[in-house]
C-alpha cells in the first residue's frame, strides 16, 4: 500500500485503540464514508457528531467540522491523533497521543496483514442489522480507498477533468495542483504562476519570492463545475511568504472581479463547444519547412522568434501550443519557457538564459512589441526606480500599451482553467500600472511606478485612507496628479506675468486635433490670449481625479485644445519631480507641498558627482518667483548675470545666487511681498508644533516657492556671509522644492550649515534613494 494509506490506517488504529482502552471515553461509533471519518461524542445528555474530511494529500488540508456548529469548521495539516488530542482536551481530558511512525515502503508484508486487524467499516451494523462492537471495523482501508478513488473519477465532471489535463499539457504538470473533497462536492484547483521572470529589484519591492510560484486557488464544484450558481472563491498566496502578502490581495481582487464578470456567461456546454484539445508535439513539427506547416505554423513567425534569441525548436513548440498566435507565443516563451522546451530537455544553446532574467526582453524590438501588443514583464523605467541622479519624469495621461493589453480576456479554447491562468499571468507583470483599489490605469502615470499604489482618484484615496480599503496591498498613493497640479500652476504664473515674453520659455506647441497641419499654439507666433483661455477652461486637477476614466472626453467638452495642451505641459517637463509622502518630508520646512526635484540632465549630474568626490558638497537654498520655475524645470538653473534673464542686481559678481539661510532665499521668492502677502484671516506662520493639514492639491494662485540645492564646495564657490555665488552652473543641482500658499511663511531661522538641519536633509535624501 502507499505510504499515505499506511499513515492513515496507523493513525486510525492509534485513536480507536486509545478509545477502546479507556472505558470512560465519550467518543464512539467510528464510521467511514467517502473520503471522511465520522464519530460521535456523548456526555451528560450532550451529543454531537464530528466529521474529518480527508484530502488526497492527507494529512495536508484536512477539514474538521461538528454537527452542532458547522460554521466553526477548520482546516489543519495535523494528523488524526493530534486532531483527537485537541478535541479530547476541549471536551473530555488531556490526551497525549503521538502519531505512529510510518515506514517508506509502498507495500506491506503478509505478516503485517495477518497481525494487524482491520478497524474501519462503512457501517456500525452487519448485514442482518445486528449491532457490532463500536471498534470492531471489518473493511480493509486499502480496498475502501481503491473503491473510493473509482467513485471520485466517476463523479468528477468531465469538463473539469478535460480542463485540468489541458493546463497540464499546455503549461506542464507543475502548473496545476488539485485537491478533491468529494464528500462536500468541492475541488480546489491551484494554478501556479511562475515568478522567476521578475527582476530582482521588483521582486524585493513587491515582497515576492522569485524562487516559488504564486498560487491562485479556485474553490470549484466537483460535480457541477461551471454550471454552479456562484463563481468560485479565490485564494492567492505564496507558501513561504509569511508576511502580509499585499500583492496577493491585489491579485485576489483582480481575479474575483474577473470571475464575477465572466461567470454569468460560462457553462460546461459552452466551454465544451469551443475547446480545442491539445495534441502531442510531433518530432516532425520541430523541423523547418516552407510556408505554413500542417499545424498552421508560419516560417516567418518562427524567424521572428529566432531573431529574438529563441531556438527553432522552442519557437515552433510555442507557436504550435498557441495555434500560431505570435504574441501569445512570445508571452509563453518569456514567462513559461519550460513548457516550450523539447521533450528531450533543454531548449538548445543559451536557452536557459531566458529564465529568470531580463535578457529575453532585450531581444524584443520596440517595433515588434508595439506591432503585436506584447505583454512583457514591467521593469520599472528610470523614473520609477528609487530616486537616483539623472532620472527624468515622464507623466503619461494614459496607460502604457502593455498595460492596456494585459486586461484583454483570453479565449476559452483551452478551457476555463487555462483562461484563468493566462489572464493572471498577463496581469501580474503590469500590476504596478493599475490602482490597487479600482484596478484602473493611473490618471497620470509617473512612468511605470516600482510598486503598486493607490491612484489619484478622490474616491480611491478616500476608500484607502478613511475606510482602509486594500490597506494591506499598498503603502502609498500615486502623486502624479499633484505634480501635474504644480506644473499647471507654474505655466499659469508665467503666462500672466508682465515678463511672459521672456519667461514662458519654452512656449507651448499645440497641434489642432482636427487639422494636423495647423498649429493652434506655436513659439513662432505666440498667442498668450489663447494660452490663458485654455488654462481657464481646464478643470482643476482635483476635478480631474474625480472625473471618469476617460478624462479626454471631459476636457474636450470644455475646450478641444485642452487635452493636447495638458499633454504638452506634461511631456515638455524635463525634470524628475515627485511629491514627498508625509513620512519623508523635511519637517523644518513646514509645508505639505514638498517635492523631490532633480532638474539637471544626466550628463550634468555625472559631472556633479565627480566634482563632489573631489571637493565635497554643501546644501543651500535658491529662491525665485513662481513664474520663473516653468522655464527652470525645462532648462535648469542658469547663470543669468549680465543676461536678459537677470532680475536682481549682481552685487557679488556673476553666478547663481544661493544662501544657507532660508530667510534670504524666501526674500528672493517674494514671500510676503506684493501679491504674495498673506490673505486676510490666514495665519502667517505654520506653528512648528501644530498639526499640519495633509493637503493634496494647491488651493490658491497666490504661491511662493523655494528650492533646496546641493552645491560643490570648491574654491570657485564664493561666500559673502549669507550670500553664496556659484559661477559654474554645473556645480549646483536642485534636490527639493517647497511651495507655500496664500502668504504662508516658512521658518526663516533655518541655517543649512547647522548640524541638526544637515541631518534632516540627509535623512530625506537617504529615504528617497534607499526606498521607492
Amino acid at each position: 500500500m502507499s505510504r499515505r494509506y499506511q499513515m492513515l490506517r496507523a493513525d486510525i488504529r492509534c485513536v480507536i485503540g486509545a478509545c477502546k482502552d479507556d472505558p470512560t471515553c465519550p467518543f464512539s461509533d467510528f464510521e467511514q464514508g467517502e473520503n471522511l471519518i465520522t464519530f460521535n461524542y456523548s456526555n451528560n445528555n450532550e451529543g454531537k457528531t464530528y466529521t474529518i474530511h480527508l484530502s488526497e494529500d492527507y494529512p495536508e488540508h484536512t477539514l474538521v467540522s461538528c454537527s452542532d456548529r458547522p460554521e466553526d469548521a477548520f482546516t489543519t495539516n495535523e494528523r488524526i491523533p493530534l486532531i483527537f488530542n485537541r478535541l479530547a482536551e476541549d471536551l473530555w481530558k488531556q490526551v497525549n497521543l503521538q502519531p505512529p511512525e510510518v515506514g517508506s515502503s509502498s507495500g506491506s508484508s503478509e505478516e503485517e496483514e495477518e497481525d494487524s486487524p482491520d478497524y474501519f467499516t462503512q457501517s456500525s451494523h452487519d448485514s442482518a442489522g445486528n449491532d457490532l462492537d463500536d471498534y470492531d471495523l471489518e473493511v480493509d482501508i486499502d480496498d475502501y480507498y481503491n473503491d473510493a478513488h473509482d467513485m471520485v473519477e466517476e463523479r468528477m465532471h468531465p469538463q473539469l477533468d478535460d480542463d485540468i489535463k489541458s493546463v497540464e499539457q499546455r503549461f506542464g504538470a507543475h502548473a496545476i495542483n488539485t485537491r478533491i473533497f468529494s464528500s462536500i462536492d468541492d475541488v480546489d484547483a491551484e494554478l501556479n504562476i511562475d515568478m522567476s521572470f521578475l527582476d530582482e529589484e521588483i521582486a524585493k519591492a513587491w515582497k515576492v519570492n522569485r524562487q516559488e510560484p504564486i498560487v491562485i486557488r479556485l474553490h470549484l464544484s466537483f460535480s457541477q463545475y461551471l454550471d454552479a450558481n456562484e463563481p468560485p472563491k479565490v485564494e492567492v498566496f505564496q507558501p513561504s511568504n509569511k508576511e502580509t502578502f499585499g500583492l496577493g490581495m491585489q491579485i485576489q481582487k483582480i481575479m474575483e472581479t474577473f470571475l464575477s464578470k465572466e461567470w454569468k456567461d460560462l457553462s460546461n456546454d459552452r466551454v465544451t463547444a469551443v475547446s480545442v484539445p491539445l495534441r502531442p508535439i510531433s518530432a516532425r513539427s520541430a523541423h523547418p519547412h516552407k510556408g505554413a506547416t500542417s499545424h498552421g505554423i508560419h516560417d516567418r513567425h518562427v524567424a521572428q522568434l529566432v531573431d529574438m534569441g529563441f531556438t527553432v525548436e522552442m519557437a515552433r513548440n510555442a507557436l504550435f501550443m498557441t495555434r500560431n498566435n505570435l504574441e501569445e507565443a512570445i508571452n509563453l516563451l518569456l514567462t513559461q519557457p519550460e513548457s516550450c522546451r523539447p521533450a528531450g530537455g533543454g531548449g538548445g544553446a543559451g536557452s536557459s538564459s531566458f529564465r529568470g532574467t531580463w535578457t529575453s526582453a532585450l531581444f524584443l524590438a520596440p517595433s515588434v512589441a508595439q506591432q503585436h501588443q506584447v505583454v512583457l514583464p514591467a521593469r520599472p523605467s528610470q523614473s520609477s526606480k528609487p530616486a537616483t541622479i539623472g532620472d527624468e519624469l515622464h507623466l503619461v495621461p494614459c496607460s502604457t500599451e502593455r498595460g492596456r493589453t494585459a486586461k484583454t480576456i483570453p479565449g476559452l479554447e483551452y478551457g476555463f482553467l487555462a483562461q484563468c491562468l493566462i489572464y493572471a499571468r498577463n496581469r501580474i507583470p503590469t500590476l504596478n500600472e493599475y490602482c490597487v483599489v479600482c484596478d484602473e490605469p493611473h490618471i497620470f502615470q509617473n512612468g511605470a511606478m516600482l510598486k503598486p499604489v493607490v491612484c489619484e482618484r478622490e474616491v480611491c484615496v478616500f476608500a484607502f485612507q478613511q475606510l482602509g480599503v486594500m490597506r494591506g496591498a499598498a503603502d502609498d498613493i500615486a502623486t502624479g496628479a499633484e505634480v501635474v497640479d504644480l506644473l499647471l500652476a507654474m505655466v499659469k504664473a508665467s503666462s500672466h506675468s508682465p515678463r511672459k515674453d521672456l519667461i514662458l520659455d519654452p512656449f507651448p506647441s499645440v497641434v489642432d486635433p482636427d487639422n494636423s497641419k495647423e498649429m493652434v499654439l506655436s513659439p513662432k507666433k505666440k498667442n498668450y490670449d489663447r494660452v490663458n483661455a485654455i488654462l481657464d477652461s481646464l478643470m482643476s486637477v482635483r476635478e480631474m481625479t474625480q472625473a471618469s476614466v476617460d478624462m479626454k472626453k471631459q476636457l474636450d467638452k470644455k475646450d478641444k485644445y485642452a487635452w493636447p495642451f495638458l499633454s504638452w505641459v506634461i511631456s515638455s517637463n524635463r525634470s524628475h519631480i515627485v511629491k514627498l509622502p508625509e513620512s519623508r518630508r523635511i519637517k523644518f520646512m513646514h509645508t505639505p507641498h514638498q517635492f523631490l526635484l532633480l532638474s539637471s540632465p544626466p550628463a550634468k549630474e555625472q559631472a556633479f558627482r565627480e566634482a563632489k568626490r573631489q571637493h565635497g558638497s554643501l546644501f543651500a537654498f535658491h529662491g525665485s518667483h513662481i513664474e520663473n520655475w516653468h522655464s527652470i524645470l525645462r532648462h535648469g538653473l542658469i547663470n543669468a548675470s549680465g543676461t536678459k534673464h537677470q532680475l536682481h542686481g549682481a552685487a557679488y559678481g556673476s553666478g547663481i545666487y544661493l544662501s544657507p539661510n532660508s530667510s534670504v532665499s524666501f526674500g528672493y521668492s517674494c514671500m510676503g511681498h506684493g501679491s504674495h502677502k498673506a490673505a486676510r484671516n490666514k495665519a502667517l506662520l505654520v506653528e512648528k508644533t501644530g498639526k499640519k493639514e495633509n493637503k493634496r492639491f494647491l488651493e490658491s494662485d497666490n504661491l511662493t516657492c523655494i528650492a533646496l540645492c546641493e552645491v560643490i564646495h570648491s574654491k570657485e564657490l564664493r561666500k559673502h556671509n549669507n550670500i553664496w555665488v556659484v559661477p559654474n552652473p554645473d556645480h549646483v543641482c536642485t534636490r527639493f522644492f517647497f511651495v507655500y500658499e496664500d502668504g504662508q511663511v516658512g521658518d526663516s531661522m533655518v541655517d543649512t550649515a547647522q548640524e541638526k538641519y544637515q541631518k534632516e536633509i540627509l535623512r530625506a535624501i537617504g529615504n528617497m534613494t534607499a526606498t521607492d
